[in-house]
């Protein structure tokens, strides 16, 4: 049992099932647009989001302890530089200007880390962290996929601000378990308004993304019972937030929601189809 544990432990500390969950929301909007994407975008979103995640989880952290660092965290610097190989691999495969594109986010990813302005990055600016997370995420999985095809300007932006204001739910319930840790200079939504008004701003993001679903035409109901019941649970998970949460309630069960939403196109499309 205890080999289980600790193998689940690193599939959630390596990043894999957020890794996933990105991934996911690619297939989304290449099943929303009818898009026929090259396996080496998957493989490349797949990667370069444990990539990333890693890069800003650990970076800190590896440099302080460069000399005695613990077993885990070695073996995650291991695994990361094997998937960052992986990664450069796949790229190689892509079109230079999705190539290019792809280097403008991960340089947004870079200064979430690094600090550009009065000796700040991204992460300890007021108020500016979960737009730059909602930003990256929405860019990777909307805009960068919508290259391979031909789609009404409309079309494109009701896509992204839905998936917009969806990550921006999704962040809610990390917002509000880090809540005890985060500095009081990062005015994040549970700090400025409190976990019930947070809870009900991600209610209310959720309401508009539904609401934006209804001015897409034509209306495809094996798209929109989906995105029905993500929105579902995305609000279930709200109401169950709170400062005090199980252990992988929000590294799991919330990351796993565009998983799932993932899963539930794939069975629509090409399986019950």
């Amino acid at each position: 049992m205890k080999p289980l544990i600790s193998l689940f432990s690193f599939y959630i500390k390596s990043s894999i099932h957020v890794a996933l969950g990105v991934t996911g929301l690619v297939f989304v909007t290449s099943i929303e647009f009818n898009i026929s994407l090259p396996s080496a975008l998957y493989w490349v979103t797949f990667l370069g989001t444990i990539t990333g995640y890693n890069f800003i989880k650990y970076a800190e952290i590896a440099g302080l302890q460069h000399k005695s660092l613990i077993g885990s965290l070695q073996n995650l610097q291991v695994f990361s530089l094997m998937v960052f190989c992986l990664l450069v691999y796949f790229l190689s495969q892509l079109d230079l200007v999705v190539i290019t594109y792809l280097g403008m986010l991960g340089f947004l990813t870079l200064l979430y880390v690094i600090p550009i302005i009065n000796h700040k990055n991204f992460r300890s600016m007021v108020g500016v962290k979960v737009f730059i997370v909602a930003l990256v995420w929405s860019s990777l999985t909307v805009l960068v996929p919508v290259y391979y095809t031909t789609c009404a300007i409309l079309d494109l932006f009701l896509c992204f601000a839905q998936r917009f204001f969806i990550v921006l739910a999704l962040i809610i319930p990390f917002e509000i378990r880090d809540l005890p840790q985060d500095k009081r200079i990062l005015v994040t939504f549970p700090q400025l308004l409190g976990v019930q008004k947070t809870k009900l701003i991600g209610g209310l993001l959720l309401f508009f993304t539904l609401l934006l679903e209804g001015l897409k035409q034509p209306f495809v109901l094996s798209i929109t019972v989906p995105l029905f019941i993500v929105c579902g649970l995305i609000a279930f998970c709200l109401y169950l937030s709170g400062v005090e949460q199980s252990k992988y309630f929000a590294s799991f069960w919330v990351e796993g929601i565009a998983s799932f939403w993932a899963i539930m196109l794939w069975v629509t499309y090409f399986i019950l189809a």
